[in-house]
């Protein structure tokens, strides 16, 4: 099992370039995906604001968005994770806590393209940056 950010679920349903194959490479290494029930809005928060600041074409972030609905990444509740999630608030943004959380919680490590949240997040739980 892995935990997997929205920013590799952004570049699986955004990119065809070596962001989208290092995104497919992680996520091939396990069969068994999951992520806070927050993923599918905060990737399509992601995708909006790369169409928005004209990063992509809209027609390619419609694409993108319909991308979404068959990736068969597991939602967790965020709700058993909250308490934790609160005692990262010095360190780790609250969406980024959920998914630092939810890989302690299964033991599972955490794969994100973003060097930020990696950097922070190695201090509590493995973590593979693709990014």
């Amino acid at each position: 099992m892995i935990v997997i950010d929205a920013s590799v679920l952004t570049n699986l349903t955004v990119y065809t370039d070596e962001r989208g194959t290092r995104a497919s490479e992680a996520m091939s290494r396990d069969t068994e995906w999951v992520a806070p029930e927050h993923w599918r809005a905060e990737t399509f928060s992601a995708i909006r604001g790369l169409t928005l600041g004209r990063k992509i074409e809209e027609a390619h972030g419609a694409k993108a968005i319909r991308r979404i609905a068959w990736l068969t990444v597991r939602s967790a509740p965020i709700s058993p994770l909250v308490p934790r999630m609160w005692e990262l608030r010095n360190n780790i943004s609250a969406y980024d806590a959920a998914y630092v959380a939810l890989a302690e919680d299964r033991e599972a490590t955490l794969v994100t393209a973003d060097a930020r949240m990696a950097a922070t997040a190695s201090g509590y739980c493995d973590v593979e940056l693709v990014g």
